[in-house]
């Protein structure tokens, strides 16, 4: 039986994404563009902050589970930054400073431990893992671990993953996530993939992992 990560049915994560204080756009004057080249785009404010903005691809939102409107909505009620909206392709921009910028980046880290310990309460064996760059994700279970649940842990590990690059600064179609599925009991590979492709695996895959 093949499991597959990718469902366009919107899915619920395990944790609240986005957090904290409303978003507040300030005044902005004298604007200046200085970054051309695809990546982030910054312009300066009117007290020389820096403002840095973070686009959302289409990509990006589906493995999300949420759409255009319903990030705007939701990250402007609850989450850290200074503006956000939908741009006429669907794509949405959130607009935010270099302060705000580390709360979202440590803020993955933070919710990736939280990922782990919400995993751990099904197995003592199992466990997420990510590299230092948030680039790649190796997941440690078993076939006790109902499908449904495996797909949200691994596809919310992978969001999580994504949205760190993006606030780090990747460029908006450049951010991708390796994906290790491995045999808890044996620690032994089953998969692995990557958000470039839909991702999955057969029973065959388990039985060569024992």
């Amino acid at each position: 039986m093949k499991r597959k990560y990718r469902n366009k049915v919107a899915i619920l994560l395990v944790i609240a994404v986005f957090s904290t204080t409303g978003c507040g756009k300030e005044q902005i004057q004298n604007i200046e563009n200085i970054n051309n080249d695809g990546k982030t785009e910054k312009t300066i404010q009117n007290n020389e902050e820096e403002i840095i903005k973070v686009d959302f691809n289409q990509k990006f939102l589906n493995i999300s589970g949420k759409s255009a409107e319903e990030t705007v909505e939701e990250i402007k009620n609850g989450g850290n930054c200074l503006d956000i909206y939908e741009n006429e392709d669907g794509t949405v921009t959130v607009e935010i400073n270099k302060e705000q910028q580390e709360y979202w980046m440590d803020s993955r880290g933070t919710m990736m431990e939280e990922l782990q310990e919400q995993l751990q309460e099904y197995g003592q064996n199992y466990r997420l893992e990510h590299n230092d760059s948030f680039t790649e994700v190796n997941a440690y279970y078993n076939l006790k671990l109902p499908a449904d649940k495996a797909i949200v842990y691994v596809m919310y590990a992978e969001f999580l993953c994504a949205s760190y690059q993006l606030f780090s600064g990747a460029a908006t179609n450049d951010w991708r996530v390796a994906i290790n599925i491995y045999n808890s009991d044996t620690g032994k590979l089953v998969k692995s993939g990557s958000s470039d492709e839909d991702f999955g695996y057969e029973d065959s895959d388990w039985e060569a992992s024992k």
